[in-house]
């Protein structure tokens, strides 16, 4: 009993303690709206307009992800994103002269064709409710590149080459909107009006992948505007 008294003796400030944090944190949430950091992430399909529709012939199809922080007690979000989109991936089965391992002489060899872009953003959200609406402004850049893999039988590494590499400038504007499903967890679609500046890029239709392990493709270079739609969750903390 007595040691009970004691530990209770020396618990109690402390607990005095995480119930006064937890209250200043209620309160600081107050002050800000309940505004707090989002992060968020998706599935996203791509359509070229203009030059690049002309060069590149179907959608693009990837993920994206963001971080969105309040700024002080505005109405009014900073952050950063990171997309990916697929352009082109051709595989073909594929038997080589491997010297070094001669028992391991057939495999696959990929080639792909991919867009990665790296963005920051300003956004206005108005609202804070179950229905949080946005507008953003971004910009960001963007880079085209086109690898080989080769992934031989029976072995559980692979071998990959960078072929080409292309940067390009981007920027553009997005509307969207966060649905509340639990707390803290939400749905989220976005439109997104992209303008990009030249960039050089894979044909997928070019692609020729030969048995003995050869291949060819060539490239197109345009413009690189477009549109997109996204959908996924975004978890606010």
């Amino acid at each position: 009993m007595r040691f009970l008294v004691t530990v209770a003796i020396i618990l109690s400030p402390l607990m005095n303690f995480a119930q006064t944090g937890v209250a200043e944190a209620a309160a600081v949430q107050q002050v800000a709206g309940g505004r707090s950091v989002t992060i968020s992430g998706g599935l996203q399909v791509a359509v070229p307009t203009g030059e690049f529709a002309e060069n590149y012939d179907g959608n693009l199809f990837g993920i994206y992800a963001e971080l969105s922080m309040p700024l002080l007690n505005l109405p009014i979000e900073i952050g950063g994103g990171f997309v990916w989109h697929s352009l082109a991936s051709q595989s073909q089965t594929v038997e080589i002269d491997n010297t070094l391992v001669p028992d391991n002489d057939r495999g696959d060899l990929f080639v792909r064709g991919n867009a990665y872009t790296y963005q920051v953003h300003g956004r206005i959200r108005p609202f804070n409710g179950r229905f949080r609406p946005y507008g953003e402004l971004y910009t960001g850049v963007r880079n085209f590149s086109i690898t080989s893999e080769l992934k031989l039988d029976n072995l559980n590494q692979a071998s990959g080459d960078l072929l080409e590499r292309d940067f390009t400038f981007m920027g553009g504007y997005a509307i969207g909107a966060k649905f509340q499903l639990l707390p803290g967890f939400f749905l989220e679609a976005r439109y997104d009006n992209q303008t990009g500046s030249k960039a050089t890029y894979v044909d997928p239709d070019s692609i020729v992948i030969l048995s003995d392990g050869s291949f060819t493709y060539d490239t197109q270079s345009s413009q690189t505007n477009q549109w997109a739609i996204s959908l996924g969750v975004a978890l606010s903390f």
